[in-house]
């Protein structure tokens, strides 16, 4: 007897489920309410950076002398035109950058920016010009122009408007950079 019992108790606990379950499919069902979708959040370019850079710059320079004779110290040479030449510069250089934007209004950006590089941009110009010695003859005389950039920098503003990650922006400001021009005396061949 007590092998039927058991199965028997545990049958009419099904059906008690079974019936309870039931019982429900009559009523509405209650859910609870869905959750606001995250907000989607756009890119700001609000904040401050800092970076640096490496590259290499070159550019092209004029070189005259008015004068030679003056400059030279022999009036003899009072003959020679006012030589002009051009030559060309490059070289290596390397810096950073810092800065900062605010975003406002909700596409506009405002900003401020200061960057400095150490540089190695140099050349050479060499003239010659030809000429009539009234004492010794047909003469020319070779000068060389040296043209070197150590420093380069700036500071500036900007103003743009923006489309998530990407932004028209005018920017203006100041430049400044470090060169040093020398001339070689020049030469009589």
């Amino acid at each position: 007897m007590k092998k039927i019992f058991l199965p028997g108790i545990a049958a009419g606990a099904l059906m008690a489920i079974a019936s309870a379950n039931a019982a429900d499919l009559g009523r509405p069902v209650y859910k609870a309410p869905a959750s606001a979708p995250a907000p989607v959040r756009l890119f700001s370019w609000t904040g401050c950076y800092i970076g640096g850079n490496i590259g290499w710059g070159w550019g092209r320079d004029t070189v005259s002398v008015p004068n030679v004779a003056e400059i030279t110290g022999e009036s003899e040479l009072t003959g020679i035109s006012a030589p002009s030449e051009t030559g060309n510069t490059s070289g290596v250089l390397g810096g950073g950058q810092i800065g900062c934007n605010y975003q406002f209004a909700p596409n506009w950006v405002i900003g401020i920016e200061g960057d400095g590089e150490a540089a190695n941009i140099k050349g050479d110009v060499t003239h010659s010009d030809s000429f009539t010695d009234p004492l010794t003859g047909p003469e020319t005389v070779t000068g060389t122009a040296h043209r070197q950039t150590d420093w380069i920098a700036s500071a500036t503003g900007r103003l743009g408007w923006t489309w998530d990650r990407v932004m028209l922006y005018a920017k203006g400001g100041a430049a400044w950079v470090g060169a040093k021009y020398s001339a070689d005396r020049p030469t009589r061949l």
